[in-house]
């Protein structure tokens, strides 16, 4: 009787068994219909993709439905992402322009360099001012003209050809003789391996800034300004060379003694321009002033009249560079 009962219960629960591996396999065979039948529904509808961009041309087709299943790669390393540079445009003076020299033509070095010592200074009995920019002309000219024309001051503008200027730029080298300033070379492309790069490629650069300020002005420019001065360290040939070059066409060239340190490689306040220039001509009976006149000189132009009425308060002259100008000169050839 008990044998009866064990062997009873025995039965019941191998059925309980074999009722519940039924019932995974079931479930198990679901399961799998239900993946098969939707990675069918989804190859279906890649291969429909597929054929519809394939005959809409474009791109291939494979690759259009891979790159719009895939996440933005970009997006997921670095979702600030920079944008693509605006298209370049001329810039007017509200705007907070790019440095627009690359590292090669950074004259920030070149100028300090290049600034004239105290020993050599042709000191004379009166004290005098040259003002005097480079790298013009710039959206910043105007403002510039308009300044010095308020102070009714003249200075001395050694202009380039090429770099931030534009065609609606032009007209300035006519603005700055027509208000009685000088002008002056400071080659035309201020790219250190052309200019320096041989005589030869020395005398084409001088050809066409000399070329275009005569066609623009109808002058026949005398003074030249080496870019990053006559004692910069990037030319390739002894400097004495190109300094024959200029003297043998009639022209002087002119460097500085008194560096602001507005150079493109710098970005100063207005008020360490103004305490650069201001101490530097308390040094000297004679000073040129080394400003520059480019897009990203902002702070120079709003240095410009707490300059210039800091030299008035100073009592000395300020003048143009003129034919009169007794030269200044970092390096100087053996005969001089």
């Amino acid at each position: 009787m008990v044998r009866t009962k064990r062997l009873r219960r025995f039965k019941i629960k191998v059925v309980a068994a074999a009722g519940l591996l039924a019932l995974t396999a079931v479930i198990l065979l679901s399961v799998i219909i239900i993946f098969n039948f939707k990675g069918k529904a989804g190859k279906a509808e890649r291969d429909d993709a597929l054929e519809v961009l394939a005959k809409e041309g474009g791109e291939s087709a494979e690759e259009e439905v891979s790159r719009q299943e895939m996440p933005d790669k970009s997006a997921v390393e670095n979702e600030a992402a920079p944008s693509d540079p605006p298209d370049e445009k001329v810039l007017s003076p509200e705007d907070e322009p790019p440095e627009k020299l690359p590292p090669a033509d950074d004259d920030s070095n070149q100028d300090a360099h290049s600034s004239v010592s105290d020993e050599k200074v042709p000191f004379e009995e009166s004290e005098k001012v040259y003002i005097t920019f480079d790298d013009g002309p710039s959206i910043y000219t105007g403002t510039i003209l308009d300044t010095l024309a308020s102070y009714g001051v003249k200075a001395t503008f050694f202009v380039c050809g090429t770099g931030d200027r534009a065609e609606e730029l032009r007209p300035l080298y006519k603005r700055i003789v027509e208000e009685g300033h000088s002008i002056g070379m400071h080659s035309y492309s201020h790219v250190y391996s052309r200019v320096y790069g041989s005589l030869d490629g020395f005398q084409e650069d001088l050809d066409k800034i000399r070329n275009l300020i005569y066609n623009e002005t109808g002058v026949a420019p005398k003074f030249y300004r080496f870019p990053g001065g006559s004692g910069n360290t990037v030319a390739k040939l002894p400097m004495w060379e190109y300094i024959s070059v200029l003297y043998s066409q009639a022209m002087e060239y002119y460097d500085w003694n008194v560096y602001a340190g507005d150079a493109s490689g710098k970005s100063l306040s207005k008020d360490v321009i103004v305490r650069n220039t201001l101490s530097g001509v308390d040094r000297r009976k004679t000073a040129v002033i080394l400003l520059h006149d480019t897009a990203n000189r902002k702070t120079t132009v709003e240095a410009l009249p707490e300059i210039i009425e800091g030299l008035k308060e100073r009592g000395v002259e300020i003048l143009a560079i003129d034919e009169d100008t007794p030269p200044l000169h970092q390096f100087e050839l053996e005969e001089e």
